[in-house]
C-alpha cells in the first residue's frame, strides 16, 4: 500500500503532463482575434494629416456607396513596407483605403507616403493609439473592411499579401467573406 501511495504523485505528474501535451499538439494553427466584426467601428474622432480636419471613422465610410478598407500602418513598421504594392493593387481597382497611422510622428508618416506610393484617400492620424485600443488591434499592420453604415464586416490581421489581393477585392466590391 505504501508503494501504491508514493507512486501518486508520480502518475498525477505524468497525467498533467498528457493533459498538457494534448492542449499543445490541438491548438489552432494561428490565433486570430475578430471581436470586433459584426460591430460599429469605435466612435473615435482622428486628425486627417492631408487637410487638418478631424472626421471618425463611421462619417467617412457613410460617404461611400459600398465598403471601404481601414488599413492601420505606421512609418516604422516593415510589414507596412511589403505591403504597400498590394495596397496599390487595390487603390488602381477603385477600392477606396483610408489610413490610420498608429502612434507615429506626423512628420515620419507624410515622409513615409512620400518617399513610398500613397495608398489612402484619407490618412487619419492616431498618435495616442486611442482607436487601435479601440479596435482590439494587435500590431501593425492590421486591415478592416467596413460598409457604409459603419459596420466593421471583415478584418485582415497582418500584411496584406499578395495571395490576398483578389479575396480582399471581392470582399469589399462582392461583399464576399474574406479568405
Amino acid at each position: 500500500m505504501k508503494r501504491v501511495l508514493a507512486l501518486l504523485p508520480l502518475a498525477l505528474f505524468a497525467g498533467l503532463l498528457a493533459v498538457l501535451a494534448w492542449f499543445n499538439f490541438h491548438k489552432k494553427d494561428r490565433y486570430e482575434p475578430t471581436a470586433m466584426v459584426g460591430q460599429s467601428v469605435p466612435a473615435v474622432v482622428l486628425t486627417d494629416l492631408d487637410d487638418g480636419a478631424s472626421y471618425d471613422l463611421k462619417t467617412l465610410a457613410a460617404g461611400y456607396k459600398g465598403p471601404i478598407l481601414v488599413n492601420m500602418f505606421a512609418s516604422w513598421c516593415v510589414p507596412c513596407l511589403s505591403e504597400n504594392p498590394q495596397l496599390m493593387a487595390l487603390k488602381a481597382k477603385g477600392v477606396p483605403i483610408i489610413g490610420i497611422a498608429w502612434k507615429d510622428a506626423e512628420k515620419d508618416t507624410r515622409n513615409f507616403l512620400n518617399q513610398h506610393d500613397d495608398p489612402y484617400v484619407h490618412t487619419l492620424s492616431d498618435p495616442d493609439g486611442k482607436m487601435a485600443l479601440a479596435l482590439g488591434i494587435s500590431g501593425v499592420p492590421e486591415t478592416f473592411v467596413v460598409q457604409p453604415d459603419g459596420t466593421i464586416s471583415g478584418k485582415i490581421p497582418g500584411p496584406v499579401v499578395p495571395q490576398s489581393v483578389d479575396s480582399v477585392y471581392a470582399a469589399v466590391t462582392k461583399g464576399q467573406k474574406l479568405q
